[in-house]
């Protein structure tokens, strides 16, 4: 097979041309397109296919091609397959896995079938399997691996090159090279060019930098993935509670941490719940996608008959001034539209760290100027509108456009304001209550500004207008 060096990349079109290849592959069996086919393309070709065809093309694939692609495909995938296989074939795959891949593997699988395959895995293998596992999956003990290099502190540069040399197959990384001291705790990190450029008898203690940037194990993935990217890290050291070194997390384990949260975030901000697995869309279920939605369809659907309550309350001022349903959609709308803009940017301002709940009066101090500030443009806008281009037959007899359009005008100022401050306020007031902002903010400013913006309407359309 080719080494990594000789892959060629490939276009967004022709990785759909390799998805519908592996279609093909499931009806006729031809593989010769698989040859140079990079492992990364293969698997985002696969993420493409829905899981019939899938566990099909899987079941189909040839042994030397799982062997490749061991480390790129999904556990859940890989576990079916393996299951499918004789201990001879399993104990390849699981083999042929990294240790942080063959934890996650592990994870998907039953208690009995855990026991079978650590049988399989050599001493050394199932001794870092065993480890991992003792820590959550979205922990960063769970992401890490302990495929790394290290020297302890007490070496020569020969002797360090010279352990490096015999662990070089079993390190994932050695840009980075980690230095403990007797008891394995972290003292900092060395650079592979500092051991090139210096004198064989240079002592190790000489070149280490101190570095004491390291992560607990317990500590959540999503921090330590931010860790990486506020540092600009190759690897971050993962540590227990007395400072001893116990894995790393690499830089694209953090690329793919930060996409899962963000992926995670995304749903929530929609109102989609439960845990997310890591099947990619076309290969979750219907049942599970409808499981995930329905809860909040449901609470949001009756919550909005509080809107239906506010406008039977005002009934009267419907029927005296007609005019006034042609905007209530866009007071609500506009009020819904600012106070998911200005959650989302708390949202994301929170997710990076730049904002939390001690910023709160700076947030809706500037969340607030932002909102009279849209309010006013908007409002002005509509006004003329109203004044001056809309149809005098549609007003009604006797209906001053004037008073029309500073209800309207007035209405949408307000509730803008109210709206982005709600944006801004729900977030943080979650985060200072331990809940998650993404879930609490999204689907309740919904339902929320909706009630407002029908009130406020009203309320200023029955005081301009002078009715009882």
């Amino acid at each position: 097979m080719p080494p990594e060096s000789l892959y060629t990349a490939q276009s967004e079109d022709a990785v759909d041309a390799l998805a519908y290849s592996f279609h093909e592959f499931t009806e006729t069996g031809e593989i010769a397109f698989l040859e140079g086919v990079h492992p990364g393309d293969v698997a985002l070709a696969l993420d493409r296919i829905e899981s019939p065809e899938r566990e099909m093309f899987f079941q189909k694939l040839p042994l030397r091609y799982v062997l490749e692609w061991v480390n790129r495909i999904d556990a859940a995938d890989l576990l079916a397959r393996l299951r499918t296989e004789d201990p001879g074939d399993q104990r390849k795959i699981l083999r042929a896995l990294a240790d942080d891949e063959c934890a996650d593997l592990l994870q998907e699988a039953t208690p009995a079938e855990q026991t079978v395959y650590l049988k399989l895995l050599d001493a050394d293998s199932r001794e870092h399997a065993e480890a991992l596992l003792r820590y959550a999956d979205e922990t960063a003990g769970g992401r890490m691996t302990l495929a790394m290099a290290r020297v302890t502190l007490d070496l020569t540069v020969k002797e360090a090159l010279s352990q490096l040399r015999d662990d070089q197959d079993q390190t994932e990384i050695l840009s980075r090279i980690f230095v403990v001291d007797q008891d394995e705790r972290l003292i900092g990190k060395l650079r592979l060019r500092d051991l090139a450029f210096s004198t064989w008898d240079t002592p190790i203690r000489d070149l280490v930098d101190g570095d004491q940037i390291r992560v607990q194990a317990d500590v959540d993935q999503e921090e330590a993935a931010r860790m990486i990217s506020r540092y600009d890290l190759m690897a971050l050291p993962v540590v227990d509670e007395a400072d001893r070194l116990l894995g790393v997390i690499t830089h694209d384990d953090a690329l793919e941490i930060l996409e899962e949260e963000s992926t995670e975030d995304m749903e929530k901000l929609s109102g989609i719940g439960g845990e997310r697995g890591v099947s990619s869309y076309l290969q979750t279920g219907v049942l599970v996608q409808f499981r995930r939605r329905i809860g909040w369809v449901i609470i949001l659907a009756f919550l909005a008959l509080l809107s239906g309550w506010v406008l039977h309350a005002y009934e009267e001022v419907m029927v005296s001034f007609y005019v006034l349903a042609f905007y209530l959609p866009m007071v609500v709308a506009a009020g819904g539209n600012t106070g998911a803009q200005s959650a989302t940017m708390v949202i994301r301002a929170m997710s990076l760290g730049e904002i939390g709940p001690r910023e709160f009066f700076r947030v809706v101090w500037k969340e607030g100027r932002i909102g009279i500030l849209l309010g006013l443009c908007l409002g002005i806008c509509v006004a003329l509108q109203v004044r001056f281009l809309f149809p005098s037959d549609l007003m009604g007899e006797g209906v001053n456009a004037v008073f029309i359009a500073a209800v309207v005008a007035c209405s949408l100022v307000i509730q803008i304001l109210s709206s982005t401050i709600i944006g801004a306020v729900l977030p943080l007031a979650a985060r200072a209550c331990r809940l998650d902002p993404a879930v609490v903010a999204s689907p309740a400013i919904t339902t929320i500004v909706d009630v407002s913006g029908c009130v406020i309407y009203f309320s200023l359309a029955q005081a301009f207008l002078q009715l009882p």
